[in-house]
């Protein structure tokens, strides 16, 4: 889902690619919303007790405050992906719900309802971790996927530096 939306948001420039931590980046800023379209898709299958389903309180709080919290980053990582340094675009305050729009699309089109009790075990299980470490999970699942891809001769949506990724 980052992958398919970062495509579509920009093209990458030549030359340019994105560390393991760049792309921890981005997965944290998305979190929350990402989380909320799979509490959205899955509330058809789970209970309204489950984790995966609360628009808020604490864990979810935590997921929103880290985003907050590295989101100067990530404009500097969409800035990169796209060639573009600072200001006009990335400081216009449009730039972040535009990004997590089309991420929350992505992920809510890759969701199977099938899928949710299984989410909702991993989410639970990753809850004790601190908002970044489970961005960084998210990261490195997104990596793995795209050096696969990469291996098999299929295009890369996301510029992603190979030798920071393994």
């Amino acid at each position: 889902a980052l992958a398919a939306t970062a495509s579509s948001a920009a093209q990458a420039q030549p030359g340019a690619c994105l560390t393991a931590s760049e792309v921890t980046d981005l997965a944290q800023v998305v979190l929350p919303e990402a989380i909320g379209a799979a509490g959205q898709v899955c509330a058809r299958v789970l209970p309204a007790t489950a984790a995966i389903r609360q628009t808020n309180g604490a864990l979810l709080s935590r997921y929103r405050t880290e985003a907050d919290r590295v989101w100067p980053q990530a404009k500097r990582v969409i800035g990169k992906i796209g060639g573009v340094e600072g200001g006009g675009m990335l400081d216009s305050d449009l730039l972040r719900p535009f990004l997590t729009t089309l991420l929350v699309a992505q992920v809510t089109k890759t969701i199977n309802v099938r899928d949710c009790a299984s989410i909702e075990r991993i989410y639970t299980a990753l809850a004790p971790l601190p908002p970044r470490n489970t961005a960084d999970v998210a990261a490195q699942i997104l990596l793995l996927t795209i050096q696969a891809k990469a291996r098999r001769g299929d295009k890369i949506d996301l510029p992603v530096c190979f030798e920071t990724a393994k």
